[in-house]
């Protein structure tokens, strides 16, 4: 971002609140849907806005970022370059978008830290498999990494491990979440090197909006 947090976050809190206050001005009457969507650090942005800004219809979120404690089984498993999504690419993310010395676990930008979910607005999940990221959606993985791991453990152990997805259930949030095997993460602005993967997340993105229209 051109300038660091907590700007690109109020600046994304205050359009999206005027955009809700003023649909008229926009060309569409009163009673229009308002909904956010983003992809990685957009899906985070457009989720925390959600969960600061009322009157939000529905958030679609692919791929994306959480929880920057990068502390999930997937960013380990996929640390390596091929994947994309590298420590150092996520080191360089963290030092150009937020100030030294930010508290990392600000349910703001680490979204899965926020215990008050139960306001947000129906969500569709969109989930690249071979994605570091992945874990901050999709709860399966997350789960029997802690079977695996660890015989007993604590109530905060076991939510610091849930998914979004898992956290949205918690809270009676309608959500669906759509796995996309086979892809990394970025592929949905791909479509000619995932046709098949990105025709998967349209369609899933059209049905969604069908089920809340």
């Amino acid at each position: 971002p051109e300038y660091k947090y907590p700007i690109w976050y109020n600046d994304a809190c205050d359009v999206t609140q005027y955009i809700t206050e003023n649909k008229e001005s926009f060309g569409v009457d009163r009673i229009a849907k308002v909904g956010v969507a983003g992809d990685s650090a957009g899906a985070m942005i457009s989720t925390s806005i959600c969960q600061t800004v009322k009157d939000i219809d529905f958030q679609i979120l692919v791929y994306g970022w959480y929880d920057f404690t990068c502390a999930t089984p997937s960013f380990k498993e996929f640390s390596n370059q091929q994947y994309f999504v590298t420590p150092i690419l996520v080191d360089w993310c963290i030092k150009n978008a937020f100030n030294d010395g930010f508290d990392i676990n600000d349910p703001r930008i680490s979204v899965m830290r926020n215990t008050s979910l139960e306001n947000l607005p129906p969500t569709l999940l969109i989930v690249a498999e071979l994605d570091p990221v992945r874990d901050d959606s999709y709860s399966m993985e997350m789960l029997l990494y802690i079977q695996r791991k660890m015989s007993t453990y604590t109530n905060w152990i076991h939510l610091f491990f849930l998914a979004y997805k898992e956290l949205l259930d918690k809270a009676g949030v309608k959500n669906k979440l759509v796995l996309i095997k086979g892809v990394l993460h970025r592929f949905f602005p791909l479509p000619g090197v995932y046709p098949k993967a990105c025709a998967q997340a349209i369609d899933a993105i059209r049905e969604f909006m069908v089920s809340i229209s």
